[in-house]
């Protein structure tokens, strides 16, 4: 027979405090104050900023995502230091403090950094690599980190072109937020090389506006349409809107000849075929510059729309009668569109609103300048995406971008390009040819040809609105990257 020992709840609550008191008796362990650098960046001369990834083991900094070009002069390696480090610890190198921004070393051979706190010091040893392999050639590089750090600045708006061997850009920016009173900057940049940018210091102080896009046309660099919605620019000119919210009034346009000098168009819509809307769709074909709809302002809301106009000499449109208002360019809001082979499509884009499942897959072309469209495919291979941009590359196509419902239902952006040798099949860049991880999801991006290299500037980083048109509080990217063209 089993025997039992009763406990009084007293002895067990003596024996209790016991066990406390010998607890709290005990010393306690020493916790370590772990200290060191978080993040850290080199800025180049040229304003190239490089990632570099901070290993906390092996206590070694290298710029292992934006390697350097091979052979680069001495002078380049003279670089800035940024870094963010733990709480109330002090950044060092050869004794003396790092002031972050600002403190530049040569880093043609590795450098000791140190950090510091309490009397304790971890030395860290930072080192500049090359691009062995140059990936530009296959799965694409990036080359600039953030334009920001090379001259480019912050905006909310901006697009890119190629005209006469350079770089030239259309930004908006709101330094001081967008409410009426704030300034409304509408400016021109350019760079020589896709990394350094200056600002042109134009003719006239307003060029563009926000969604402008620009054109290369008859032998000159055009900015078309857009809205100036926030903000008084710098022409006094207050914001366009109706009760805080967004309208267009008036059709911008502004030409040059060289870049540098601008001067303000007007336009000739006698029709009023031609609105300048907000990232308005523009086709070079043959002799003219075809327009084919962009976003508007609908029930005081950016909303895709389409008509057609055509001008040959930049200004003067004239507007195409007999375009289908179910046409699937009309219907398909936010579809990429290009011209390939002689042939004008459209690809993707959302019916209605931006809602799981009226994204659209297909691919529609047309023989008429836009009139009337036929379906080519119903699944072009990329999904169903919007704003995306395609660059044509000669007898090869580029799908950079885009916005698209994932696997559990939620908005995304792109983080792959696809490929087409037809205008309407369209394949995920795989392999060595695919875009490494450092590349993010983008809509909207800015993607220029340059020779047999593909340039990817920016772009949006969150997804679109309702009706999928853009805003000033979108997430902005601001890194470049460019790849080869095959």
């Amino acid at each position: 027979m089993k025997s039992f020992v009763k406990i009084s709840s007293r002895v067990l609550a003596v024996l209790f405090i016991g066990a406390l008191m010998l607890t709290s008796c005990k010393k306690p362990e020493p916790v370590e104050d772990p200290f060191g650098i978080l993040t850290f960046s080199l800025t180049m001369p040229t304003g190239q900023t490089l990632k570099c990834t901070v290993d906390q083991d092996a206590k070694t900094i290298v710029n292992t995502d934006d390697p350097v070009e091979p052979g680069m002069p001495a002078a380049q390696y003279v670089m800035k230091i940024g870094y963010t480090a733990t709480i109330d610890t002090e950044i060092k190198m050869g004794g003396k403090a790092v002031e972050n921004g600002v403190t530049t070393a040569d880093f043609s051979a590795p450098v000791t950094i140190v950090a510091a706190k309490g009397g304790k010091e971890v030395s860290y040893t930072v080192t500049v690599i090359e691009d062995a392999n140059d990936a530009s050639q296959t799965s694409g590089k990036r080359v600039n980190s953030d334009m920001r750090n090379s001259g480019f600045p912050e905006c909310a708006w901006f697009d890119i072109a190629l005209f006469k061997g350079e770089f030239y850009a259309i930004t908006s920016s709101y330094p001081e937020g967008t409410a009426d009173e704030n300034p409304a900057l509408y400016d021109v940049y350019k760079s020589a090389d896709g990394i350094s940018w200056t600002k042109v210091n134009t003719d006239i102080a307003v060029t563009g506006a926000f969604g402008a896009r620009l054109v290369v046309f008859k032998d000159k660099l055009w900015a078309y349409g857009g809205g100036r919605f926030y903000g008084t620019d710098e022409d006094g000119t207050a914001p366009e809107s109706f009760y805080g919210f967004p309208q267009i009034n008036q059709c911008f346009l502004c030409s040059s000849s060289d870049g540098e000098h601008w001067k303000k168009e007007t336009v000739v819509n006698e029709d009023g075929s031609f609105t300048g809307w907000v990232d308005t769709r523009f086709l070079v074909q043959d002799d003219k510059l075809v327009y084919l709809g962009g976003i508007a302002c609908i029930f005081m809301q950016l909303q895709g729309t389409y008509n057609v106009a055509t001008t040959t000499d930049g200004f003067t449109w004239t507007g195409a009668e007999g375009v289908e208002s179910a046409s699937p360019a009309y219907l398909n809001k936010c579809s990429a569109l290009y011209s390939f082979d002689g042939k004008t499509y459209i690809a993707g884009g959302f019916k209605n609103f931006v809602q799981s499942g009226y994204e659209q897959t297909s691919v529609f072309s047309t023989a008429d300048g836009g009139l009337t469209w036929r379906e080519e495919i119903a699944d072009g291979g990329f999904g169903g995406m919007w704003n995306m941009r395609v660059a044509s590359a000669g007898d090869v196509l580029y799908m950079v971008g885009g916005e698209y419902f994932n696997e559990s239902g939620e908005l995304a952006v792109s983080n792959k390009i696809y490929r087409s040798i037809d205008g309407v099949n369209w394949t995920a860049l795989e392999g060595e040819n695919a875009m490494p991880d450092t590349y993010v999801g983008r809509s909207r991006p800015c993607v220029v040809v340059d020779g047999d290299m593909l340039w990817i500037f920016g772009g949006r980083g969150n997804c679109s609105g309702f009706y999928g048109g853009p805003a000033a509080t979108d997430e902005m990217i601001f890194d470049t990257w460019k790849k080869k063209i095959k």
